[in-house]
Parts: C-alpha cells; sequence; structure tokens
C-alpha cells in the first residue's frame, strides 16, 4: 500500500499568482513512522528545548515567520536542505514525488467559462493519473500495491473539489483511462498531523519557487526523487512522468529542462 499526499501552490482566482500547482508524495506504507521519526528527528536538532514547531512549514522556514522567526537565515537554508536530504534518502520504490504545474491565464484562454473548480479537477486528474502510472508500473514489475488519497483539511476549496473528482474518476475513468489503483475516498488530515502532508509541502513549495521566481535553490536537491520511466525501459527510457507543465512561457520550460533533463 502507498499513500498520495497531496498539496497545492497557488490560487485559482482570476488575478493572484500566475500558476496553479498541485503537488504530490506517493510514500510506502511501511517507511511512513521512519519518515515521521525523521522530521521529528530534524525538529528536535534544531529546536532542542521546548516549545517547538509541530511540523515544518516550508513558507515560514524560508520566511522567518512564527516558529522559525529564532533562527538565522543560514539556519533555516540548513532545515530546508535536512529537509530535503530525507526525501533523498529513501528509495524509489519507498518515495516518489509528482507535480502538475498550469499557467492560469493560458488555462483560461483556453477554456472559457470554466471555474476555478473546472481547474483544480483538471489538475486533479492530470496528478491521480501519473500516480496511477507508478502504481501500473509496479504492478508490471510483480509488487501489485493501491493507494489512498490525503489532502491537508486546511485547504477547503481544493479538498471538496478533490473528493468529489476522484469519486468520478473512479466510476468512469480519466480521460487516460481507468483508475485501477486508487482507493477509497479522499482523505483528509491536518499537516502536523502527516510527515507524508509535510513532504508533500516540500514538494510543492519548491516546485512553486521554480516556476513563480525561477528559484532551483531547493528543487535540485532532490528533483531525483520525481517519478521517472526506468532508463532500461523499451518505452519512453528516462521519461520524466512526475513533472508536468500546462502552459508555454519558455523562461518555465527552460527552468523544467535545467532540474529534470
Amino acid at each position: 500500500m502507498y499513500l498520495t499526499y497531496v498539496d497545492e501552490s497557488g490560487d485559482t482566482g482570476q488575478n493572484g499568482s500566475q500558476h496553479l500547482l498541485l503537488g504530490a508524495t506517493v510514500l510506502f506504507e511501511g517507511r511512513w513512522m521512519y519518515a515521521r521519526n525523521d522530521i521529528e528527528s530534524l525538529l528536535f536538532r534544531y529546536f532542542p528545548t521546548l516549545p517547538r514547531p509541530r511540523e515544518i512549514h516550508c513558507t515560514d522556514v524560508r520566511g522567518g515567520r512564527d516558529d522559525y522567526k529564532s533562527l538565522t537565515r543560514p539556519q533555516r537554508a540548513s532545515l530546508l536542505s535536512d529537509f530535503c536530504q530525507i526525501a533523498c534518502n529513501m528509495l524509489d520504490t519507498e518515495l516518489r514525488m509528482f507535480t502538475v504545474i498550469y499557467d492560469k491565464a493560458a488555462w483560461r484562454a483556453s477554456h472559457p467559462g470554466k471555474s476555478g473548480y473546472d481547474l483544480y479537477v483538471e489538475a486533479f486528474e492530470n496528478l491521480v493519473s501519473r500516480v496511477d502510472l507508478f502504481l501500473r508500473r509496479r504492478y508490471a514489475q510483480g509488487f501489485p500495491s493501491k493507494t489512498v488519497t490525503i489532502v491537508d483539511r486546511n485547504s477547503s476549496s481544493l479538498c471538496s473539489a478533490l473528493r468529489r473528482a476522484q469519486g468520478d474518476f473512479q466510476l468512469f475513468g480519466t480521460r487516460w483511462g481507468n483508475l485501477y489503483n486508487v482507493v477509497e475516498t479522499v482523505m483528509f488530515l491536518e499537516s502536523h498531523e502527516s510527515p507524508g502532508l509535510q513532504l508533500a509541502d516540500l514538494c510543492s513549495f519548491a516546485v512553486w519557487r521554480l516556476a513563480e521566481f525561477d528559484d532551483d535553490s531547493l528543487i535540485s536537491m532532490f528533483a531525483s526523487t520525481f517519478d521517472r520511466e526506468p532508463l532500461a525501459s523499451t518505452l519512453n527510457p528516462g521519461k520524466w512522468h512526475g513533472i508536468k507543465y500546462v502552459g508555454s512561457n519558455p523562461r518555465v520550460t527552460a527552468a523544467l529542462q535545467r532540474c529534470w533533463p
């Protein structure tokens, strides 16, 4: 069994951010406890005395806000680097990351009359299809597994869209076919309760910094954890399935190619 944790960066509004981004961390259930212990140990190292943060929230760490005010800028950068290393230390059968990035203006231009809800649904359809592809590949390798989807309950609009969309995809399939390996309804947790949601936050935040600001300082540390077709594959060897950009901005395209050549 794998656990698929989904997080968002950006928004679906007419204005606001340039992109809407969904990131997912697919974590093998046998690694859940180790991931939790690694994150708790990391927080203890930087905050040896109480009180300490309940979770690693990348936006707050980078900006030195809230629980992270007491850390210097180099300490905050080091904490994020160590957090990336937790992801890198796992095998590619234990943790895979995925992201879909939508240029909102381009999407709205090609989908007149569609709402932010529709954008959420399309982005999630793209994301969950890629997760299912990873699990179908595991099945072909002799390791059949299913996954459940878990989302931070604080993102109420995202939660509502994903729960309804996943039910529809399970009944009717996606544009790319049936979902064979995504089971149950979408489940909700508080991010501080879940190491997987914190890793999904790392995924979405790092790609967000790349897409919005051309900042690869974080994503470059764990780009190899994104899902990829094996180099020995007879079909699309080495293809990065874990990254999808829906847009045509040459700056963003170049940034993605720089990180995932």
